[in-house]
């Protein structure tokens, strides 16, 4: 009953949130990230070590979740077994919150591997409030902490409602006080060299996000799905890429001219972020720092994200 009673309250909240602040605007961040991970093997628990040993190194403020929290197919419920397994047990001790996203093994994609059993999407929003360490209080949302504005979005479940909410997200956030960076962050690579570079869903998120993204200024797009870890420079964003959460590593590639660093290695990303600079390294299991020119970012960008084109370019490629 208290299963059914929590994912009706997910399903009122299921589409989109504003989470409001979570750390004070002054706040210096250091901020985890990973995506592809959910195995429930030693990859995945090695990978937790490793973020353990770097947390107790530097203390991580919050962590971020780049979807596939579950293979294969996602959980079934509040209750499903693998919520102990693969969340509870690796990452809660760590006592810092995760603010997750989806991916396309939690809705239990491809079809083909989940015939019978599908995720439930609605069962990991409801998790919310279960969890001392798990968040995730609508399929895509917003929250602030520190100097910025994050936007964790679902792009398994892409639609154009959603790149509406994300337009005028944005846009409000143009001149938001106390915010220096925008980040958002999901899934699916908008661009890549990796296993999945040529992806039809990579090239309709290219099309519709890259002129938004250019449109309001946002400094970075962070986001998993290929087995994999890489970072690439694009019509200024920068794009950080972290699949190697835990799931078994793909090693096919195709070589873009847009990336700097690529790595078929199991890691995590290490992201530190104050009012001057965005600071971001991969490190692997044994905390070896894996980009030997890591991202500095700096706050040297002048003037307010260009309203005109969120009406003009942005929504017209959304069709």
């Amino acid at each position: 009953m208290r299963g059914l009673l929590l994912l009706g309250a997910a399903l009122a909240a299921f589409a989109q949130t504003d989470t409001g602040r979570i750390l004070a605007p002054e706040r210096a961040l250091h901020v985890v990230a990973f995506g592809d991970f959910g195995t429930g093997d030693r990859h995945q628990a090695d990978i937790a070590k490793a973020i353990e040993r770097r947390h107790a190194q530097e203390r991580f403020d919050f962590g971020i979740t780049l979807g596939d929290n579950f293979y294969r197919c996602g959980v079934r419920s509040v209750t499903d077994s693998k919520w102990a397994s693969r969340w509870e047990n690796p990452y809660t001790p760590l006592g810092i919150p995760f603010y997750a996203t989806l991916g396309n093994h939690d809705y239990g994609h491809p079809v083909g591997i989940c015939p019978e059993h599908r995720g439930s999407p609605a069962a990991e929003v409801a998790y919310t409030q279960k969890s001392r360490s798990w968040r995730m209080p609508a399929r895509y949302y917003t929250y602030t902490a520190g100097p910025a504005r994050f936007f964790a979005i679902d792009t398994e479940g892409w639609s154009d409602a959603q790149f509406e909410w994300l337009e005028a997200a944005l846009q409000k956030a143009a001149n938001e006080p106390g915010i220096r960076w925008r980040i958002v962050y999901g899934h699916h690579p908008v661009l890549s060299s990796g296993h999945h570079a040529n992806e039809r869903r990579s090239g309709v998120l290219r099309r519709q996000l890259g002129p938004l993204f250019q449109a309001a200024k946002v400094d970075l797009y962070i986001c998993g799905h290929d087995h994999s870890l890489e970072r690439l420079s694009w019509n200024g964003v920068d794009l950080l890429i972290d699949g190697g959460g835990g799931a078994s590593l793909r090693f096919d590639a195709h070589p873009r001219a847009e990336s700097l660093l690529a790595a078929v290695q199991f890691g995590f990303l290490d992201l530190k972020i104050d009012e001057q600079k965005i600071s971001a390294q991969f490190y692997d299991l044994d905390l070896k720092p894996l980009d030997p020119h890591p991202l500095e970012r700096r706050a040297s960008r002048v003037g307010k994200p260009a309203e005109g084109l969120f009406h003009t370019v942005a929504r017209a490629l959304s069709r």
